[in-house]
């Protein structure tokens, strides 16, 4: 009797392991985003048509889905520009301008909470003071101002948003510093006669790794949320570069009539900025002390 009751747990135990697996692997958000880099990378090579040229005369044909035909997988907008090869463009463009940022951000913060959280006294509160500023105010609203003053550009909205995103980082990373340099290793090496800057990037940097890692994974979500937005408001990339916010704003004047021009870049964004924070959380499980026996 008990080897039967043995022998029948065993199966249940593999599927229960495997279910473990799958939960704690975000297999579905590796896939997407491990899409949406190979889409971003090879752009050019991937797009069938020329995302940008217009042909009027093949101006709101439907997706294949919906009775269109192969040529146009996904169907073309109000141009006759072909909806795939711009999905495919903006693609592109929400990997640049996001990566580019959380770099940016992510070095600038990073850097400060270094120098306010082990120098301590004037200079972090000098630099708290700055990061609580920035952390206060609107952010979009500050965004939307600051690239409607300077102009419309990629390079004005990758500045713009580094500008607007380091304070994050900043006031996370701070308080992580704050407590390693109390910890005796940081003790040891003073002792041993190391600099402050060998301390700091040798000894405290490998050590807000995680927390870097998992800030800048969900902060990667909220960019492409953002420059989504910018680009609806017009205040992004210049036309005719595809956006998939883009895309959105000269798709909401033909919801009614052809609502796959809103339709289908509304649910590139949701997958990516899901899949992401899936994987922000799943990162933060398996790096972040406190979670890990979760």
């Amino acid at each position: 009797m008990t080897q039967l009751s043995l022998d029948a747990g065993t199966p249940v135990s593999i599927s229960s392991r495997i279910r473990t697996l799958l939960k704690r692997w975000p297999v579905g958000s590796i896939a997407i985003l491990i899409v949406l880099l190979v889409l971003g990378v090879f752009a050019p090579f991937l797009e069938p048509h020329n995302p940008d040229t217009p042909q009027i005369m093949k101006a709101h044909r439907p997706p294949v889905f919906l009775g269109g035909t192969w040529d146009y997988v996904l169907g073309t907008d109000d141009l006759g520009r072909d909806n795939l090869s711009r999905l495919i463009s903006g693609a592109r463009i929400s990997l640049l301008v996001g990566f580019a940022v959380v770099l940016g951000a992510g070095s600038i913060g990073t850097v400060l909470a270094l120098l306010a959280g082990y120098f301590g006294g004037i200079v972090d509160i000098i630099i708290s003071r700055m990061t609580e500023v920035f952390v206060a105010v609107p952010f979009l609203l500050v965004a939307i101002a600051v690239v409607g003053a300077v102009g419309a550009s990629t390079t004005n909205l990758v500045l713009t948003l580094i500008f607007m995103t380091w304070a994050g980082y900043a006031r996370v990373l701070r308080a992580e510093v704050l407590r390693l340099r109390e910890l005796e290793f940081v003790k040891l090496a003073k002792v041993a006669g190391c600099s402050n800057m060998r301390i700091l990037f040798h000894h405290i940097l490998p050590n807000i790794v995680n927390p870097l890692v998992i800030l800048a994974t969900l902060q990667l979500g909220a960019t492409i949320v953002i420059e989504a937005s910018l680009n609806f408001l017009g205040l992004g990339v210049p036309a005719p570069q595809a956006t998939w916010g883009g895309m959105l704003a000269a798709g909401k004047n033909y919801i009614g009539f052809q609502d796959s021009l809103v339709i289908i870049p509304a649910i590139a964004i949701f997958l990516v900025v899901l899949s992401i924070n899936l994987l922000g959380d799943w990162l933060r499980l398996r790096l972040d002390p406190r979670f890990r026996q979760l």
